[in-house]
């Protein structure tokens, strides 16, 4: 399961466009909240600090229509953030509870895929591991207790 990954947050530029608006893709407004701290931002991969300047969204990450695009409440900073870049695992989802949805080419879910991963389970490996099946094109990860958008995984090519 050497499957190369890359990591893709929220797109900034929607993002832009939504803060620009000032209401998300779904017409609820922008609002500023204050972090308790622990909150799992979108935008950037990270837990809020207590009193950081976040957004609550109703975010789908699919672009174009599709049966499958679910969309829902999420975490992001309330102004422009550095946004994520890596193809790591993000450190602070490590020990989530989280639920891989996998995707083929065609945007169907691959049901005989879909992985549940506990917080003391190697997040990265089981990711590496749905990736490696021939029918799996991209992978969401969802919060298992929320059912939110965390994150999507895509193969990165050979490593």
């Amino acid at each position: 399961m050497n499957v190369a990954i890359n990591v893709v947050a929220i797109d900034p530029a929607r993002l832009t466009r939504m803060r620009r608006r000032g209401w998300d893709e779904h017409g609820n407004p922008w609002l500023l909240r204050h972090a308790d701290g622990g909150e799992p931002l979108r935008c950037c991969l990270t837990a809020a600090a207590p009193d950081d300047n976040i957004a609550l969204i109703s975010y789908t990450p699919w672009t174009a229509p599709s049966p499958w695009a679910e969309s829902g409440p999420v975490y992001v900073h309330h102004e422009e953030c550095p946004g994520w870049s890596g193809n790591a695992w993000p450190d602070d989802f490590r020990t989530s509870h989280s639920a891989l949805q996998p995707f083929d080419g065609s945007g169907a879910r691959v049901y005989e895929h879909i992985t549940l991963v506990e917080p003391a389970d190697d997040h990265e490996q089981a990711v590496r591991g749905v990736l490696a099946q021939d029918d799996v094109a991209v992978v969401h990860v969802r919060s298992a207790t929320a059912q939110c958008f965390t994150f999507e995984v895509r193969r990165a090519g050979p490593s």
